[in-house]
């Protein structure tokens, strides 16, 4: 009987515990697994290093440059390739709370990798393109929610033609880029205007080498460009960023100065694996001695940092809606991408969240100043509940095992 009754005090006590863990997470807190990857069109490349479409591939007219973004695009296609990389790979725990739509809250380093490529070029005076990108998002810790998003404007430095988000017209532009028309850039808001400020930390970057002139018997050498994140520490790239449409957020890149070397062997169409001496001011090789390293400087900035390119980089805020964003100089010819965004979770915030924000860049060299589209595309998969225990589940689950240990007590003193 006593044995019987023990049982049962245990039962009770074990469904008490039951009830504390399956209360312990309120409908406004909620923990998910979420998994996704983040794609980066960020200025002339995507990051990690994945080439584009081109007019000529997609039979567009002869000379029209064209790069497409992966996703909802404007000519059918298939978009970017994977090539020689994939997507940001996401994962790990995220929180919702609220409901209809819920709000998410994603902790730093939920997009993280290492990316590395070397890939040679044979077209017209190029030579190859290495990479050495590292990834690290969010740069730091984001509410998505209701009504944070950017609504719906169009904007367009520099063209004193462009209408503002109140459809009137602007009395001044940013002060950035050159010529009329240079850029444009519209957001269609989304679903309870969703979004907010979420952007990508880069580390490192890329080196983009090309043919150089020949001089004297040379028979060859290389211009190395520096491009990417530079030398320094964690940037936080401008799309994403907390801005409006007369106000964007802003990132300022200074590019330290290349150099040219001259390989001690290599063939078009081949990695250069030993790049040899570089190349001196007096047009020799520093093997020889014949006067300084030779850089290719366009500036310095404030810093004192002398520089081959410095860009500016402006963007805005993730929403759930759509985004254009075109440019009509450099890169060939033209940018034209579209993107789509969406919310196809459960009131409670379970299912498949897409999140875009877009931005342009200037960058500045000694040819001039080059107008870049870009755009970033978060797609995020919230899968079932992490389960977790409240501070009732946790007293619930002590009171338990006091029941335990007394009642395994009580057996041995009988």
């Amino acid at each position: 009987m006593r044995r019987s009754l023990g049982i049962k005090v245990a039962a009770v006590a074990g469904v008490a515990l039951l009830a504390a863990v399956t209360l312990a997470a309120p409908a406004s807190a909620r923990k998910f697994q979420m998994s996704g990857n983040w794609i980066i069109r960020n200025g002339q490349v995507f990051i990690p290093l994945q080439f584009a479409l081109t007019a000529g591939q997609l039979g567009l007219p002869a000379g029209q440059m064209t790069h497409f973004g992966m996703g909802n695009l404007s000519i059918g296609t298939s978009g970017a390739l994977f090539f020689p990389n994939g997507p940001v790979p996401g994962g790990g725990g995220v929180s919702a709370m609220g409901s209809a739509p819920a709000t998410v809250t994603l902790p730093m380093n939920r997009f993280v990798g290492d990316f590395m490529a070397g890939l040679p070029l044979a077209g017209v005076g190029l030579a190859q393109i290495t990479t050495n990108f590292g990834v690290d998002a969010p740069y730091q810790a984001v509410n998505l929610q209701k009504s944070a998003g950017p609504g719906a404007f169009t904007w367009c430095p520099t063209d004193p033609l462009c209408l503002d988000k109140a459809g009137t017209m602007r009395t001044s532009d940013p002060p950035q880029g050159s010529g009329t028309r240079n850029g444009r850039l519209i957001y269609k808001a989304g679903a309870n205007q969703f979004g907010g400020v979420m952007q990508m930390g880069l580390l490192r970057g890329g080196v983009n080498s090309r043919i150089r002139a020949k001089l004297g018997p040379v028979t060859y050498q290389v211009q190395h460009v520096f491009f990417g994140g530079g030398p320094g520490g964690l940037r936080n790239l401008a799309p994403g960023g907390l801005g409006s449409a007369d106000n964007p957020a802003t990132e300022m890149v200074y590019l330290k100065a290349g150099f040219a070397t001259q390989p001690l062997s290599w063939a078009m169409g081949k990695m250069i694996t030993q790049p040899g001496p570089k190349v001196t001011t007096m047009n020799g090789l520093t093997n020889t001695g014949t006067g300084p390293i030779l850089y290719s400087v366009n500036g310095t900035s404030v810093s004192g940092v002398k520089f081959q390119t410095k860009t500016s980089n402006y963007g805005f805020a993730h929403t759930t809606g759509t985004i254009i964003a075109q440019q009509t100089q450099g890169t060939g010819g033209d940018d034209f991408f579209t993107w789509m965004g969406y919310d196809k979770r459960t009131a409670l915030g379970a299912g498949a969240l897409q999140t875009i924000a877009g931005g342009i860049s200037f960058r500045v060299n000694v040819v001039g100043t080059t107008p870049y589209t870009s755009l970033h595309r978060v797609r995020m998969i919230m899968g079932a509940p992490i389960p977790s225990m409240s501070p009732a589940g946790f007293a619930a689950a002590g009171s338990l095992l006091l029941l335990a240990a007394g009642y395994a007590l009580r057996r041995r003193l009988r």
